[in-house]
């Protein structure tokens, strides 16, 4: 068996990782003058066992297979781990298999099937390197951005070059050669695109418009474009400022200095975290908070039909109470 026909790709560095695949696949393609057959698995929607067979059947669209087997950190099982090890052990030679996991560890008998020559870990960007990096990329078009505008538009993304970059890219579209990219073009960006996300979810959660959150919710899940961990992730990021905010307020803070104290910059986000204030209690602010958390930790386990389930029930019962 080669080395090269086994891959780990570890970390929370999307960008990275979906580079790898990338030259993994024009490698592939150079070498066997075609591109290969790809599939991709998740451990929680298909069986071990059904996935090896996938892998052992010959194709016949390809000469080689590149399979990747998505959060590989859930394959714990015993009785997989053994499929695994007996199937790679004698790795047929028109596949190439990668391990992907988000997480920087998985089990160690995982682990050791994989050559440490080909286990990478991909880590985000540290924060000092983030405003530098987006600088340098409107700067690389003809443009400048305001470090404040830099700030608004890393909170609309994940920490990662893939999401990061794909933002930069859709919001160069509205500029021109010579441009300055200023705090309000990012507030027109977020609320007024065409395209729903995690901001546009949050501003009708906090106007307490639950067709309006159901909808723009529908419009994002069937697009397929954003990972539901991700979202949650994006969406609790701003309740709890929003709960900070009204903490501070109710300790005595003004509104300016409590926006100053939590970064809630732009005059349409601003809008809208106001809006939220009024509509929403201290006690209801902290009871999403923590609802958003339990979801936020079970989000994992779930699959994908039940992770929007839980994610539409946590909305209603955010604007409307326990249903």
């Amino acid at each position: 068996m080669a080395e090269k026909q086994l891959h780990m790709l570890l970390g929370p560095e999307k960008g990275q990782k979906d580079q790898y695949l990338d030259n993994l696949k024009k490698a592939l393609k150079k070498k066997h003058g075609e591109a290969p057959e790809s599939h991709r698995f998740y451990p929680f929607d298909t069986d071990m066992s059904q996935i090896i067979s996938i892998l052992r059947n010959g194709s016949l669209f390809s000469s080689h297979k590149l399979a990747v087997i998505l959060n590989c950190e859930e394959i714990k099982k015993a009785a997989d781990l053994k499929m695994l090890a007996q199937f790679c052990k004698n790795l047929p030679e028109d596949v190439t298999l990668v391990f992907l996991s988000d997480s920087i560890s998985v089990d160690k008998r995982l682990t050791a099937l994989v050559p440490g020559s080909e286990k990478k870990i991909f880590w985000e960007m540290f924060d000092n390197q983030k405003m530098g990096w987006v600088q340098k990329y409107f700067a690389d078009q003809g443009m400048k951005i305001e470090p404040t505008a830099v700030n608004i538009l890393l909170e609309m993304v994940e920490n990662n070059t893939a999401d990061l970059r794909e933002a930069c890219q859709k919001l160069s579209f509205y500029f021109n050669i010579g441009d300055l990219i200023q705090v309000e073009d990012i507030d027109n960006f977020v609320y007024h695109s065409k395209e729903e996300n995690v901001f546009t979810l949050f501003e009708k959660m906090l106007l307490k418009d639950l067709a309006g959150t159901l909808e723009v919710f529908s419009k994002i899940t069937l697009s397929g474009e954003i990972d539901l961990i991700y979202l949650l992730s994006g969406l609790m990021r701003q309740i709890r400022r929003v709960l900070k905010v009204k903490t501070a307020l109710a300790e005595g803070e003004t509104l300016q200095t409590a926006f100053q104290m939590y970064e809630v910059r732009g005059k349409k986000n601003q809008k809208v975290t106001g809006d939220g204030l009024r509509k929403f209690g201290l006690k209801e602010l902290e009871r999403v908070q923590r609802e958003g958390e339990i979801l936020d930790r079970n989000m994992r386990e779930l699959k994908k039909g039940m992770q929007i389930v839980s994610f539409q029930l946590f909305l209603i019962r955010s604007l409307k109470g326990n249903v």
